[in-house]
């Protein structure tokens, strides 16, 4: 029985390694590995692939974010590997924003043999399809398991829309067997199909008739939610800006440098009646991910434009604002490049939100010049903004910061801007930022709140931290943001359940993980500071701003009640 036993170990073993062959031939080059016995194996298997390269991080959760930042820059596959047990729940969080993100992440999750599930076994649950609707393609793999079911599942995380794969490898002991690769047990090698997308036709004429019927002197709007830098996507929506579309894009579209509009977040939540009535468009085309402007969404639920045509390549359809005419199943170039080539414009519908802009941005020069007495959130994250260095990236909390930055809009610095939005959580954004960090070499800035950062100190516990990193940390010791925002701010349970109050500074974590420290509590301070935060260091540093919550409150409403009209 245990010559058996010994026998089927190194079978799967066996199998396990090419298993990491296969998935370094699909294009993965990086593995974020999380310290497990059960996994032993994947860990040989993935570690000893030249191909290659591993992470070693202990906390599941900040695995999972750190995995996902890589993804998100590399814009290809990054391996996530843990072993049985609660291990794969950490992922979960991880899962579930690359999924809404089309991130696509593959995970292998170890696990035990079928047979010990409910037998009262150690470090086991069942984690056969453990992760549910939230993950593009399953594989539960087994020794007779073969290279087609493999590449196919691969597949799926690229083809046809990008998202999280899982595989889950039940092992048996030992677990520490020898992994040379026998040539005895090849897996079944079957020839994959073209992994191309192919673009579904869509009726061109449709785009031309709608834009015949339209009227020439209301604004034709092109909404660019959450995505990726895409050059090709960004001269077509330039192109489409000089023939007079209004193009607004979402401050984690990527396209915030296709547009003159900076500042639609502002304009819709503090322009006049009378001035929003003139934006009104009878034309909308929305593609990419969610909006973060929650003013900006509930404006467009109460325009009823003739067409709005919806680009998406994902079957599930989107209809966020429930006034969607008409789907375009195809990428986001091609009708948009149609248009350019086919379509004459007036220009007369772009000026009104062009002056409007420009009201808007000089209201946050005027406001953010003349409150900087008290120290401040708001005036604090502006003055970060501007001095952002170009071509850097910026990565965003959610909750308080990802709002500022929408409010204030970004500099022109050719950035590359993220958030998780995809499930807008504050549990993995520290670590998203560390793993974009780790393999996208430019100087990359989190500007992150207290509750986000504190929740997510296990960013930091690891052997990779980059010297690339630049940490911008709003502390005003709670959850600031249910100071801003109605209900919670009047409720009894404000204190103890919404603000979560506490004394935590990043000075003992900084100290702890051997990171550059400062702190600032006044706007001279901070202006001082950044005056050499940004340069070349050895290690990530950390620029806590400390602040009076109230003041900043007070400071954030006032900014709120200024109103955009025509004076």
């Amino acid at each position: 029985m245990l010559v058996n036993t010994l026998y089927f170990a190194k079978l799967l073993n066996n199998q396990v390694t090419i298993l990491s062959k296969l998935c370094s031939d699909f294009g993965i080059e990086h593995a974020v590995i999380c310290p497990g016995s059960r996994s032993a194996p994947l860990v040989f298997a993935f570690n000893r692939n030249k191909n290659i390269k591993t992470y070693a991080i202990v906390d599941e959760r900040s695995a999972g974010y750190i995995a996902l930042g890589m993804v998100q820059q590399l814009q290809k596959p990054v391996a996530l590997i843990c072993t049985s047990g609660t291990a794969a729940l950490n992922f979960f969080p991880a899962i579930a924003e690359a999924f809404y993100q089309k991130i696509p992440l593959v995970v292998l999750t170890a696990d035990r043999p079928a047979e010990l599930l409910n037998q009262q076994d150690g470090q086991m649950i069942n984690q056969v399809n453990v992760f549910g609707s939230h993950v593009r393609g399953i594989l539960q793999f087994e020794v007779r398991s073969s290279e087609f079911e493999v590449q196919s599942l691969l597949n799926k995380s690229m083809f046809p829309v990008k998202g999280p794969v899982h595989i889950n490898v039940p092992l048996v002991e030992p677990l520490y067997e020898d992994l040379a690769i026998s040539n005895e047990l090849p897996m079944h090698r079957e020839v994959i199909g073209n992994n191309e997308i192919k673009n579904n036709d869509f009726d061109a004429t449709q785009l031309i008739n709608a834009l015949q019927k339209c009227d020439s002197n209301k604004p034709k709007v092109i909404l660019v939610g959450q995505g990726f830098p895409n050059q090709e996507l960004a001269a077509v929506l330039k192109s489409l800006e000089q023939k007079g579309f209004v193009i607004l894009a979402d401050v984690v579209s990527n396209q915030h440098e296709s547009t003159s509009i900076s500042h639609c977040d502002l304009i819709i939540a503090q322009a006049t009646s009378e001035i929003l009535k003139t934006l009104e468009p009878d034309l909308i085309i929305s593609l990419g991910g969610p909006v973060l402007s929650k003013a900006l969404k509930l404006w467009l639920k109460k325009q009823k434009p003739l067409f709005h045509f919806r680009i998406q390549q994902d079957d599930v359809l989107v209809n966020t604002y429930d006034n969607v005419t008409d789907y375009l199943i195809t990428d986001n170039i091609t009708p948009l490049k149609f248009i350019t080539e086919h379509f004459i414009p007036k220009n007369l519908f772009l000026n009104n939100w062009q002056e409007i802009n420009a009201k808007a941005k000089k209201l946050v020069t005027d406001f953010t010049q003349n409150n900087q007495t008290v120290f401040n959130e708001l005036v604090a994250v502006n003055t970060v903004l501007e001095q952002l260095p170009n071509q850097s990236q910026l990565q965003i909390a959610n909750s308080t910061a990802i709002r500022y930055v929408s409010y204030l809009g970004l500099p022109n610095k050719n950035l590359t801007v993220f958030c998780n939005r995809g499930t807008s959580g504050i549990d993995g954004c520290t670590s998203t930022a560390l793993g974009a960090a780790l393999v996208n070499n430019k100087i990359t800035t989190l500007i992150t709140g207290d509750l986000a950062f504190f929740y997510d100190r296990n960013a930091f516990w690891n052997n990779y931290i980059p010297n690339n990193l630049r940490v911008i940390l709003l502390n005003n010791h709670g959850g600031g943001i249910f100071n801003l925002i109605d209900g919670p701010s009047s409720a009894p349970e404000l204190d103890k359940f919404f603000l979560t109050k506490h004394t935590l500074k990043a000075k003992n974590l900084a100290a702890d993980f051997g990171l550059i420290y400062e702190n600032c509590t006044s706007q001279n301070e901070l202006n001082q500071a950044l005056n050499s935060f940004f340069e070349p260091s050895e290690t990530a540093k950390i620029l806590e701003l400390s602040f009076d919550m109230n003041k900043s409150a007070e400071v954030y409403k006032a900014f709120r009640k200024m109103k955009i009209d025509h004076s």
